[in-house]
C-alpha cells in the first residue's frame, strides 16, 4: 500500500512537472516566473540574481532600442511605440488589459520625466530604473532576488 502511494504521488509530481513546463513554453499561467520572463533575460550570468551592473546594461539596451532618433531622449510616442511581453503589436487577447498597462506605462514615462519636459534623457531613464533597484535591494546587497524584482515592476 505504501509503494503504491509513493507511486501515485510520485506520477502526480511528474505530471505537474510536465504540465508547468507546457505553460511555461506556451507562456501561460506563470507570468514573470516564465522561462522567456524579463528577469531571466536581465540575468546575464544566470546566478538567479540581478545585480545593479546587469540591470543597467539591460536598460541601456531597452532605452537604445525606444530612442528611435538616436538623440539621446525620448518622446512619449518613441516610449509608447515600444510594445514588450504577450500582446506587442497588439495581438493580446484581452485589450481591457492591454489598455490598463499602457496607462500605467504613460504614468511611469510622467514619473521619469523629472524635469517635465516631455522628454526621459538617458540619465533620466537611468536614474529611475537604478531608484527601483534600490528600493528592491531592501537587504543592500547589490543584488536582488526575482521575488524583489518584482515588487518594484
Amino acid at each position: 500500500m505504501k509503494t503504491f502511494r509513493l507511486t501515485a504521488g510520485l506520477s502526480a509530481l511528474a505530471i505537474l512537472a510536465l504540465a508547468t513546463g507546457a505553460l511555461a513554453q506556451q507562456g501561460l499561467g506563470l507570468g514573470r516566473n516564465a522561462q522567456n520572463s524579463p528577469f531571466n533575460a536581465i540575468d546575464a550570468n544566470g546566478n538567479g540574481l540581478l545585480s545593479k551592473a546587469e540591470v543597467g546594461a539591460w536598460n541601456d539596451a531597452v532605452f537604445s532600442a525606444m530612442d528611435a532618433d538616436s538623440n539621446g531622449s525620448l518622446t512619449m510616442e518613441e516610449y509608447m511605440a515600444v510594445r514588450m511581453g504577450p500582446g506587442a503589436g497588439g495581438q493580446g487577447g484581452n485589450a481591457a488589459r492591454q489598455n490598463q498597462m499602457q496607462a500605467a506605462k504613460a504614468d511611469r514615462f510622467a514619473a521619469m520625466d523629472g524635469n517635465g519636459d516631455a522628454r526621459v534623457t538617458h540619465d533620466e531613464f537611468a536614474g529611475h530604473s537604478a531608484a527601483l533597484f534600490d528600493r528592491a535591494d531592501t537587504g543592500k546587497t547589490g543584488e536582488i532576488t526575482r521575488m524583489q524584482w518584482m515588487s518594484v515592476h
